[in-house]
């Protein structure tokens, strides 16, 4: 059992076999992400906001306990 993606063969590709064949992008749709703006600038900057905010929290909350 493979899922390596390449319909015209039918049995599994090595590594290397996989690395060196060309495939055409259109041939295969839905192998990559689409570059949306979302998965350029939003998706990335959200994940960042939520560790800068989720430490600023915990950084609250850190000093809040100790200084009481």
């Amino acid at each position: 059992m493979s899922a390596t993606g390449y319909p015209k063969y039918d049995t599994p590709l090595t590594t290397e076999e996989r690395r060196r064949l060309a495939v055409d992008p259109a041939a295969t749709p839905h192998r990559r992400i689409n570059d949306t703006y979302f998965n350029r600038i939003r998706w990335p900057a959200a994940v960042y906001a939520w560790f800068v905010l989720g430490g600023a929290m915990f950084a609250y909350l850190l000093f809040w306990v100790f200084e009481g």
